[in-house]
């Protein structure tokens, strides 16, 4: 069997040129790029189908980008569900995915667009953007295909796909009003994701549509880590000793507290109802057994992907689309 070295030889080159060849680097001469391309040819050296691509000038590769990847939790599985999703419709459409991930220094460095063309692919799904991030300002102006996941932005070739935050928020929210719950907080990530702002607008929604009025000294932030809930515990109830309910803007910020309320002997559901948003695998695990908001990250993974490949074969505009979810009802909320 044929191999990088055997190209290399025959090239007279050095593998890693090989490999920077076939990979789209700009720092390989054109001169280079085509002797590389020639060895390969006539070594029938497999797979072709990066050379194959370059020589034409096309590709049917789409990159999976996850932003901001060093500060992801790989405890609650999401990622992995949106892998997945994108796997699947790239085997059903016949294309290649290509994961890279990118920190905010990096896209300091690199435009999106740079970054887009220099890998020679097709279109992206992005998934991570915080609003402040330099990808997320470029997106929208960019004729590159692309679709990001957990944001609202549309453009001529920018789309973007997510659950019904709003309408999810509000779900949960009123689930908390329908078991008596009246004094309700919430424990949201951060400022700079639109699913946290979209999240706190269905509980504020939900609070006055009941008749309740809203506090925004009921609303903290955890940054989306268990770690942060934990610590934020003791504080927070101590600020509003009155509070019967809290709804938590994703399930790991929920185990995360409820892990503390333990340690405190304040039992759930009896003195404190919780539910959560995600729906991630842990949360069928917790004692008790966390009611919560269940997104379908795989769906909306290969949703992403799917309107991809529309933006390409120039079939619509980039489009905004909602993903559908449910209350998955367990055992942390009780009624009042």
């Amino acid at each position: 069997m044929t191999t990088i070295k055997d190209v290399a030889k025959h090239a007279n080159v050095s593998t890693t040129v090989v490999s920077k060849a076939l990979n789209g680097y700009t720092d390989v001469s054109e001169e280079t790029r085509k002797k590389v391309l020639r060895a390969v040819e006539e070594l029938n050296y497999s797979p072709n189908m990066l050379a194959k691509n370059l020589k034409q000038k096309v590709t049917k590769s789409i990159a999976l980008i996850f932003s901001n990847f060093e500060y992801s939790n790989g405890k609650d599985g999401v990622l992995f569900k949106m892998m997945t999703g994108i796997f699947e419709a790239a085997s059903h459409y016949n294309y290649e995915v290509l994961l890279y991930t990118r920190s905010l220094s990096e896209q300091q460095d690199k435009s999106y667009w740079q970054f887009c063309k220099e890998h020679k692919v097709s279109g992206a799904v992005i998934t991570g953007l915080k609003t402040t991030d330099p990808y997320f300002l470029e997106i929208v102006d960019s004729n590159f295909p692309c679709v990001v996941i957990d944001a609202d932005i549309t453009g001529n070739s920018t789309g973007s796909v997510m659950t019904d935050n709003v309408e999810a928020a509000k779900s949960a929210v009123q689930h908390l009003v329908k078991h008596g719950h009246r004094r309700i907080g919430m424990v949201n990530g951060h400022n700079y994701a639109v699913v946290s702002k979209e999240r706190q607008e269905g509980y504020r929604q939900a609070l006055v549509q009941s008749g309740i009025e809203y506090d925004p000294s009921l609303v903290v932030n955890a940054d989306y880590t268990e770690e942060q809930a934990y610590e934020l515990a003791d504080s927070y109830l101590q600020a509003h000793p009155d509070m019967t309910a809290v709804f938590f803007a994703s399930d790991l910020m929920a185990i995360g507290f409820m892990s503390r309320c333990r340690e405190l002997n304040i039992d759930i559901p009896s003195r404190l109802s919780i539910i959560g948003f995600d729906d991630i695998v842990l949360s069928s695990y917790t004692t008790p057994r966390l009611t919560t908001i269940h997104q379908d990250f795989q769906h909306m993974a290969f949703t992403a992907f799917e309107q991809v490949i529309r933006l390409l074969e120039k079939k619509e505009a980039g489009r905004h689309e909602k993903i559908s979810f449910h209350l998955v009802d367990r055992e942390s909320v009780a009624m009042l």
